[in-house]
């Protein structure tokens, strides 16, 4: 149940501002988009921005591996699949990933884990997926999740799909998501529509800055007469012939003049609606836009900060777990995301030298710095199996392609 909002005082003289205060004229909606509005949306400029912005920032040299074999495996054969699945997650609320062997029954549990050699992966928007199957049992591991997933008619057991879904719906509205999650256009809604008016606005406005009218004599007669049709053909010829370089043929009795209008407050406008869309997105106004940040003794790097936590909140809520569940699944070790991530070279050695003095201080205590070394991808566990044995990465690297 909607209530409208509300902050207790009435004026009991004026019942007019009762009536008309906006507290008591407005109230929140929700509206379920659709999954055809979803589709149109992902496909617009602004929409394919947002969704690349923020899976192309948080998969772009950004997790860190245990071995050098899980690095190549993933760099050859899951990392376009990876972030296929977090586009459509962030583009329609859910984006699957699904494990596969031929001539298998997909439609049965996988209980032991999948060989990376021959196993074949296929990624899955979120509006062709659907819940066959959930678990109403409180003590079910998999309660109120999908058991069964239905895509195109065929059935999928859930130890077969990495499921990447999106911001969380309450749990009365779930089952009207299939049991994934709401999709960042649906989050900005409003203030996409409102962009998308502003930027068809801005162009007629533009177009009727200086306009042109003609008093026609009898105008209101040949109307009510229904003779109009003469006077469109009439006028059609008229503005055909109106341009820059060529002249316009009018009746002596007819008059024309131009009315001036002034554009007043049109860049406040779009970046009102701009500055809600990076509001609801977490995207800067700077980056979302591609421009360099205004203001004086503006470096950016506060904008550069935000638009990190944004990413790095991504990837802890809605990456990290589905992540690791699909290396799982293939029989690697668990990944992680790298610390000091998004800064630049310079930013880079500045954090890495404060770590080496922290290290220095650990080693002067007695402590184990060299952990602590590797914790914070400073230095490197080094590989001695090139050097000695050769032969053996070389034969892991062919059979990994």
């Amino acid at each position: 149940m909607l209530k409208k909002f509300s902050d207790g005082i009435k004026n009991i003289i004026n019942d007019v501002y009762n009536t008309r205060s906006p507290l008591n004229t407005n109230t929140i909606v929700e509206e379920r988009v659709s999954y055809e509005t979803l589709r149109a949306m992902y496909k617009t400029g602004i929409g394919s921005k947002i969704v690349r912005l923020k899976s192309g920032a948080s998969l772009k040299n950004s997790i860190q591996f245990e071995s050098e074999e899980q690095e190549i495996y993933y760099n050859k054969k899951l990392k376009k699949a990876v972030k296929e699945a977090v586009k459509y997650m962030i583009g329609f609320g859910r984006g699957i990933i699904v494990l596969y062997n031929k001539g298998e029954d997909l439609s049965k549990p996988r209980l032991e884990p999948f060989n990376p050699k021959i196993t074949h992966l296929k990624v899955f928007s979120g509006d062709m997926v659907s819940v066959a199957e959930t678990s109403r049992d409180l003590m079910h591991p998999r309660y109120f999740k999908p058991i069964y997933y239905s895509i195109r008619g065929a059935k999928f057991h859930y130890s077969r799909v990495i499921d990447f879904t999106y911001y969380n719906p309450p749990e009365f509205d779930s089952p009207v998501y299939q049991y994934g999650g709401v999709s960042e256009f649906e989050l900005i809604q409003d203030q996409f529509i409102s962009d998308s008016i502003v930027a068809r606005a801005s162009t007629t406005i533009l177009e009727k800055n200086a306009s042109l009218f003609y008093k026609v004599k009898d105008l209101k007669q040949l109307m009510m007469d229904q003779q109009e049709d003469l006077l469109k053909r009439y006028m059609a010829e008229v503005e055909n012939g109106r341009s820059i370089y060529g002249a316009c043929l009018i009746d002596s009795e007819d008059d024309a003049y131009v009315v001036n209008q002034n554009l007043s407050n049109l860049g406040d406008v779009d970046t009102i609606t701009l500055r809600r869309l990076a509001m609801v997105t977490g995207i800067p106004l700077a980056i979302l836009v591609g421009e360099n940040v205004k203001g004086m003794n503006s470096t950016g790097d506060n904008e550069l900060k935000i638009y990190q936590d944004m990413i790095e909140a991504l990837q802890e809520d809605y990456i990290d777990e589905p992540l690791n569940e699909l290396f799982n699944k293939l029989g690697f070790e668990h990944v992680s995301f790298k610390e000091n991530q998004g800064r630049t070279p310079e930013d880079r050695i500045g954090f890495e030298s404060s770590v080496i003095d922290n290290a220095l201080k650990l080693y002067n205590l007695g402590e184990d710095f060299e952990s602590y070394l590797k914790e914070y991808d400073v230095i490197t566990e080094e590989d001695l199996t090139d050097k000695f044995f050769p032969e053996v990465n070389n034969e892991e690297n062919a059979q990994v392609e």
